[in-house]
């Protein structure tokens, strides 16, 4: 049963109650209808009360179901009368009467519940996938703490306390049916405990109140049972049905024996003789299917070498060989894995690849073992050791064939990170990556796009992701209460998330559930177990619910003790509440209910009370509010699943054109082009600005600072333009001539050739050089003739003072041209 969570109840279509809900007779008529007293009460408990599950019909006498019960549930008949006795036909034929102390009257109809009026209060019964759940609605004056506020008679069955709950065995001691009670509210929804009772044959509820009104919620559930209980069993799938074997009972001893259950009736049964037992008692051991439909029990004994494996035989119901092959060494016994490999490597690479584990059921001093088993020859080979001893680690076969083998136990009282890969093609390991966190005892479960998910031992979950090529990573995954348990399950479920379930931590054993969302990435809490269990076994069954069995708890005085129960983990149907998608069979929980498709649209509904034709069918809807997209309409409504507005002028709107001025015109966003806006796009060597209502973006261009450049480029580094300088050579202004970037102007040809000038080392008219100006500089110094100038001597330096006082006059006319800075536009 999924609980109601506040802020997911549906709104309630308002109606009347049938004309069947009728006061007792012979007595005053109440104040209000037993659901309008709900409602006013208890209103975040309402859907969960009136709202789930199939319903009832009136059939004959009484009240039926409106929908069967799943595969292993309890087929309910609710009495017409509420004196008369409720009656529960079990899994092998057993049947049970029950009669609840102080109801009476007529039975109410009151939406998908059934009312009974009852001494200090009314009883809501309400159809469950498997069963059945109560709702008790009780008067202020009738609850005490010290006394029970409800009692059940029970014929047919023997009842038992465990576990907070009360189970009800038929004549073979079979646990047919559960009851528990766990949800309890005080008024205005105040969460309470409750607690059942056996007496003789009754049941007993107590709830921790006094003296205000109160609701409670028993819930009575089929319970399969086995023969056994057994904890650090091993489990395997025998066609359309399941095996188990061995494992530890209630006094911690080896079992021998195997019982077979039929998901179709929900039955245990032991196979005929001989195969009702295997030959040699096993605990922690690994059970696999084999490719020709025999299973490999592997371990968990410690017995001789040939006593190590043995195998069963459906077709002859046998366990053999009587004597297996010697294996020529001592294998391990307990927490190794075992994994069928792919069919086509099975010459090879044989076709069953067995690693780890230790010789000790409790010491825990790892192995490094590697073994394969050939079904073809019934044999078992060693290969060579791996360099990591690895116990109680995980094994799980990839989407392309290959193993990865995660973490255990290093035998130093802690975990390991290291992972490996075996390559059955290739015959070969290679070392993995490294987990974020050390892990032993924990989960790897491979999910549907190929990822694996890991679980346990260290706080936070993680996620591998094969490498394409190369090892792969790993990555977080998220994390949830008490998520560093161990001996957990982990089990993929058909809409792709994954349930993680029981385990324990520091000697606290759990009952919750956690569902792993691999779209979101995300957890959501889930309904817990009937049960709290540990070193229990998970299987999915074809129907696509989960079988959970047998398992560790404590009782009350700390004793490790085995459950013989076990318990299906049910997905949503379409129509059932939830309260997020990986708890509907489907992976789509839409407007509270599971739906039959994702139904995301903004005009579609998949509840009735959301304008749906049913619950948990996508239907089209018409007249609710929605939002369709368009800033210029308003009064979006649906209609057949369509969200249409009408034009509104008057409003506001973005056309998501920076450059345009915007306006609603008939229902559309109309933009005009505004060259006066600004427009985003401008970088460091680039503008821009609107044009003719779009964005133009232009690169800065950076004009010549002088005759002896041309025009330069802007550094996207800086955002300054660097000019470029013309070939040295390059005539500027007057009789000037480019050098290295510079206008240089050099003297008039001379007479002479005395070779004298330039040999004094003063810097006067010998023949000096002026030093060269910086580029971009001020200064429009020329260089003057040195030593090599043709005419040196007196008379060249006479010529060069003339020349120099003639081109001074000329600058004071013709300013010297300035190095510009980059034009921006």
């Amino acid at each position: 049963m999924i609980r109601p969570r506040p802020g997911l109840h549906l709104p309630l279509a308002a109606f009347a109650l049938f004309a069947s809900l009728q006061p007792l007779a012979g007595c005053a008529a109440p104040e209000a209808p037993p659901d309008e007293v709900l409602r006013r009460a208890f209103p975040d408990q309402v859907a969960a009360v009136l709202s789930v599950g199939p319903g009832f019909l009136r059939s004959g006498g009484g009240i039926e179901r409106a929908a069967a019960a799943r595969h292993g549930g309890v087929a309910v008949s609710l009495p017409a009368e509420g004196s008369e006795a409720i009656v529960f036909e079990l899994a092998g034929g057993a049947t049970l009467r029950v009669r609840e102390v102080g109801a009476g009257g007529e039975a109410m109809l009151a939406e998908r519940a059934v009312v009974y009026r009852r001494a200090g209060g009314s009883s809501f019964w309400t159809a469950t996938p498997d069963g059945v759940e109560e709702w008790l609605l009780l008067d202020a004056e009738a609850v005490r703490r010290d006394a029970p506020v409800a009692a059940w008679e029970v014929e047919g069955g023997a009842l038992a306390a465990r576990d907070g709950a009360i189970e009800i065995a038929d004549a073979a001691g079979a646990v047919r049916l559960r009851v528990t009670a766990p949800a309890a509210y005080a008024a205005g929804g105040r969460e309470v405990d409750a607690r059942l009772a056996a007496r003789g044959g009754r049941i007993e509820l107590f709830v921790d109140a006094e003296g205000e009104q109160v609701l409670v919620d028993p819930e009575w559930v089929p319970a399969g049972s086995m023969g056994f209980g057994r904890r650090r069993h091993a489990m395997a799938e025998l066609g359309t049905r399941l095996l188990v074997a061995g494992g530890l009972n209630q006094e911690s001893a080896k079992l021998r024996t195997v019982e077979i259950y039929d998901p179709t009736d929900g039955t245990w049964s032991p196979p005929a003789e001989p195969g009702n037992e295997m030959r040699t008692p096993r605990a922690d051991h690994a059970i696999a299917a084999l490719h020709d439909g025999r299973l490999l029990a592997v371990g968990g004994d410690v017995g001789p070498m040939g006593s190590t494996y043995e195998l069963y035989d459906p077709e002859d119901n046998t366990w053999g060989p009587e004597s297996p092959p010697a294996m020529g060494v001592v294998a391990p016994l307990y927490h190794q894995t075992v994994t069928v490999l792919p069919a086509e490597h099975a010459i090879t690479a044989g076709d069953v690849l067995i690693v780890g584990g230790t010789s000790d059921l409790n010491s825990y001093t790892p192995q490094p073992y590697v073994f394969r088993f050939f079904e073809s020859t019934d044999t078992m080979t060693r290969d060579p050791d791996r360099e990591i001893a690895r116990t109680m680690h995980a094994a799980t076969r990839l989407a392309m064939g290959e193993i990865l083998v995660t973490g255990g136990y290093d035998g130093k009282a802690s975990g390991l990170r290291s992972t490996e890969l075996y390559d059955p093609a290739t015959n070969t390991w290679a070392p993995g990556p490294m987990m974020r966190s050390e892990r032993y005892q924990h989960t790897a479960t491979l999910l549907q796009d190929g990822d694996v998910l890991v679980v346990g031992h260290s706080s936070g979950a993680e996620i591998y992701t094969p490498g394409a090529p190369g090892p792969g990573a790993f990555s977080e995954a998220g994390s949830f209460e008490n998520s560093n348990r161990y001996r957990h399950s982990a089990t993929r479920l058909p809409n792709g998330c994954v349930l993680v379930a029981g385990g324990q931590w520091a000697g606290i054993t759990f009952a919750d559930t956690w569902l792993y969302d691999p779209v979101t990435k995300g957890w959501t809490g889930a309904r817990p177990l009937i049960a709290a269990r540990s070193f229990h076994t998970a299987t999915l069954l074809d129907d696509g619910s989960v079988l959970i069995t047998g398992g560790e708890y404590r009782d009350v005085a700390e004793i490790r003790r085995a459950h013989a129960t076990s318990e299906r983990y049910v997905l949503g149907q379409a129509g059932e509440t939830c309260g997020a998608g990986c708890e509907c069979q489907t992976g789509s929980c839409v407007d509270g209910v599971c739906c039959d498709t994702a139904c995301e649209g903004a005009c579609d509904a998949c509840a009735e009370a959301a304008g749906a034709s049913a619950d948990g069918t996508c239907s089209a809807v018409t007249g609710r509010a929605c939002d369709d997209g368009n800033d210029c309409t308003s009064d979006d409504t649906c209609d057949a699943g369509t969200c249409a507005g009408e034009a509104d002028d008057a409003a506001t709107c973005d056309d998501r054109n920076p450059c345009t001025r915007d306006a609603c015109s008939g229902g559309e966003c109309v933009g005009t082009p505004d060259d006066t806006a600004a427009c985003e796009g401008q970088g460091i060597c680039t503008i821009s600005a609107c044009r003719g209502g779009a964005c133009v973006v232009e690169a800065i261009t950076c004009e010549a600072t002088d005759e002896c450049h041309t025009d330069g480029a802007c550094d996207e580094a800086t955002g300054a333009c660097v000019p470029r300088k013309k070939v040295d050579g390059a005539p500027c202004e007057g009789d000037g001539m480019c050098l290295g970037g510079r206008c240089d102007h050099v003297a008039a040809p001379a007479t002479s050739s005395s070779s004298q000038g330039g040999e004094r080392g003063d810097g006067g008219a010998g023949g000096g050089v002026s030093p060269p100006q910086e580029e971009g500089g001020p200064s429009c110094a020329c260089r003057v003739a040195g030593p090599a100038a043709p005419g040196g001597g007196a008379a060249a330096l006479l010529l060069t003072a003339a020349a120099a006082a003639s081109r001074a006059v000329r600058r004071r006319r013709r300013p010297c041209p300035a190095l510009a800075a980059p034009q921006r536009w």
